[in-house]
Formats: C-alpha cells, structure tokens, sequence
C-alpha cells in the first residue's frame, strides 16, 4: 500500500511538471549567466545598468551568476576578489589588462583581455541556463556564438550600440572598409544564432531589420526594452534641501548639467559652445559630472575662454546619484549626428526620475526625442545647434512655471513606462522563456 501510494504521488508529480514546461513556465527559478565587462563595484556607465538590472532579477525570483572584468574606469588600482557574493548574485572576475579607458589603444587592449577570458569561461560552462550578454565589449557575441555552437548555449543579446555602425561614425574604422565589412558578416551570425535580441529603441531595431538578412526570422527574436531608471532610488529632491548644492556650491544657481560619458559620439562642443554663448548670466552654471575622451578638451576650452560659468567634476559615488542628478534645473544629454538608433544616452532616464527636465541635442530620429515628444518632458535640439541649445537653455531659465511642467511630466515618464521595475520584468520572462524545455 505504501510503495503504491509513493508511485501514485511520483507520478502525479511528474505529470505536473511535465504540464508546467508545457504551459512555458518552470516550476524552478529560472537561472541566467550574465556576461559583461563592467559590474559592481563599478558602478558607472554600463556597470551601473547591469548591476541594477541584476539586483532587481534577484528580487524577482532569479538566480544570476556574473562573469567580469576588472574595474578600469574610476578604480583601476585596488584588488576586488575573484569570486565575490553581492545582494543575491554571484560575482565571478575574469583576469583583464587594466589600463585607462580614455587612450583608444588602452580601452582596445581592456576589451580584447576580457573577451578572451570571458571566451574560456562560456566553454567550460556546462550548465543549461541562458546567457545574457551585451556589446560591451563590441565583439563580445562572437564568444556567445561559439559557446552556442561547441556548448549548445541559448543566449540573449542586448544590443547597447550597434556596431560597426558607430565606429565608422566617428572615424574609427574605414566605413564599409575590410574591418567593417569583416564585422557586419560576423554580427549577422551573431545575431541569427541568438534566441533572443534586446534593442533599446524602435529606431534601433528598425536599423538592425535594415541590415540583417532573413528579416521575418529576425524581427520575431527582437525584443524592444528601453533602458531605465530605478525611481525607488532617484527621486525629486527640492532644491534648498539638496546637499550636493550646498557642498559644491551652487546655492541661488541656475544649474544645467551633463551627468556621465563624455565620449566620442557625444556633442560636447555644441554644449560647450553655448555655455560660452550664456557666459554673462552670472547666477547660470554648467555643471559636468563624469568622466569621458572629450573631457580633457573640454576642460581646456573652458580655460581658453575663462568660462568661469562652466564646473567639472568626477563620478559620484552610487549613494549620491539621486542628489547630483537632482541639483539641476535642467539636465543635458547629447548624441553626434549620424548616432541616432546606434547608441542611446541611458543617462536620460536618470534625469526624468530626478524630476529634471531634459534637453536633448540628439538627431531627430533618436528614441530620446519620441519620448520627450510622447510626454512633453524636456525640449529638443539638433546637434551643432548653438542657438537652439541657447535659446532653450534661456526659456527654462526666465519660465520658471514651463519648467516645473516639464519636469512633473517627467517624473511620470519613468513611473509609467522607464522605470527599473518594468525593464526587470521584461528580461524575468524573457530569460524564463530561453530555459530549457522552453519555446
């Protein structure tokens, strides 16, 4: 009777599984091995959205494990453990060459001593979860491919730039040289082989249908996440009780702030071109917090022309993002013309939680200005547009009631659509949906 009774149960057991994978979803938590060469402690550019994004898999039920690289950015001095538990997530750092970031030769050597180790990592990987990985670096997929070919990994790829796109934009590789051809045959690969394609915007997802072949097979693997913004973390802060403002200074300031990468594909000059147009409004102040290839340059114009209006300053510690990006009236986010689709400013979103209007010197067709357009919340400008940044610096400036508008609606923004919560979601069910057993 006993041994009867046991049968029974096991197979009654059995028969519920076998009806649960057959439904799309596992009785276990799903588990996922996230690849990217930024993470925690770095807490800046795409190791802050990839930690954050972890942290909120973890809260939803995940197991996440980590492969990394070492910090290069802010920190590239101090020994962070191999193996490392934080919140939830196993951490694991791949060895990689620490050199600065802001040299092309350096950034190429960090990229090409983590995609090896990273490489080596996936293929002695035997279990069946998915991986999530992303463009950074650039030709981190090929790794996932492989690992797709000799493991029979399902991997999910998250598109932050395309590429070689954005490299022959800025004149870094010859455009539809060796190299970039070389590269587009290898990306097409990469991106028939994944289970699941991540794009940030719909113009991104319109220029990767645009380039890659078998396009029906290709749009039913893409998937539209837009990045975010934890507004549980960054909030409207006022500003005579901000403490950032008092500790650098900005009391009784009309601030507008670049907060993040100042890199190559970003319009710098155009900002800075118009903080020197607005360099006799004496309560006006341009604050730049973060670090970037242009900063340098930056800082040497404003020493050329004595822009005493203009401030810089390095990352802040991940405590004090809310309240820096908080301090400003206005925050200021910019693309190079030509980047529209292969790149979008993720820094945006941090903004509008701030309840910060923004403006955006990005090109017309960039998923920055279909937001802003969709929930009025900040004005947009076109790239080496020095009177139009002027002008709408200016109206934020005398129109105080214009401003508090745009900056509620922002605020609403996040809470309905952009915020971290909502993005998580998205990638729980897509990584639920690349386990084993699953469609």
């Amino acid at each position: 009777m006993t041994l009867r009774w046991i049968w029974r149960v096991g197979r009654k057991a059995n028969a519920e599984k076998r009806a649960v994978r057959m439904n799309g979803y596992s009785p276990e938590p799903p588990g996922v091995l996230v690849v990217c060469q930024l993470f925690y402690p770095e807490l800046v550019s795409s190791g802050q959205t990839m930690t954050e994004l972890c942290e909120e898999l973890v809260a939803l039920g995940a197991e996440v494990e980590v492969i990394c690289g070492p910090p290069t950015i802010v920190d590239r001095k101090s020994r962070i453990p191999r193996i490392l538990k934080y919140k939830g997530i196993t951490v694991k750092r791949v060895w990689g060459t620490r050199l600065s970031k802001l040299s092309f030769s350096g950034k190429l050597v960090n990229h090409l001593t983590f995609f090896c180790s990273a490489f080596f990592r996936l293929l002695f990987d035997s279990s069946k979860r998915p991986v999530l990985a992303t463009t950074n670096p650039p030709f981190l997929g090929v790794a996932c491919a492989a690992a797709g070919i000799l493991r029979g990994k399902k991997y999910i790829y998250v598109v932050f730039d395309v590429y070689p796109d954005t490299a022959e934009r800025l004149g870094v590789i010859k455009e539809r040289g060796f190299v970039a051809r070389v590269w587009d045959w290898w990306n097409e690969k990469i991106l028939r082989r994944a289970s699941s394609v991540v794009v940030l915007g719909r113009e991104m997802e319109n220029l990767i249908l645009k380039k890659g072949r078998g396009r029906s097979s290709l749009a039913a693997k893409i998937r539209v996440i837009h990045v975010w913004s934890d507004d549980r973390r960054i909030a409207p802060v006022e500003k005579k009780e901000n403490p950032l403002r008092q500790r650098w200074n900005l009391e009784g300031k009309f601030v507008i702030s670049y907060s993040g990468n100042m890199g190559r594909f970003h319009d710098m000059e155009t900002i800075m071109e118009t903080a020197r147009e607005l360099a006799d409004i004496d309560d006006m102040c341009f604050l730049f917090i973060g670090e970037g290839q242009k900063k340098k340059w930056m800082e040497g114009y404003s020493e050329r022309w004595n822009l005493t209006n203009c401030r810089f300053r390095t990352y802040v510690p991940r405590r004090e993002l809310g309240i820096s990006l908080a301090c400003a009236d206005v925050g200021l986010v910019s693309l190079m013309p030509g980047q529209a689709g292969l790149s979008e400013p993720s820094k945006t979103f941090g903004i509008l939680a701030a309840g910060v209007p923004v403006i955006a010197v990005v090109p017309p067709q960039s998923e920055i200005v279909r937001i802003i357009r969709e929930y009025d919340c900040g004005i947009i400008v076109e790239p080496n547009d020095v009177k139009g940044l002027t002008k709408a610096v200016k109206r934020l400036y005398f129109d105080s009631d214009a401003t508090a508008r745009l900056a509620k609606n922002a605020v609403r923004a996040v809470r309905e659509k952009y915020s971290l919560k909502n993005a998580a979601a998205e990638y729980f069910d897509l990584i639920r949906s690349n386990q084993d057993g699953h469609s």
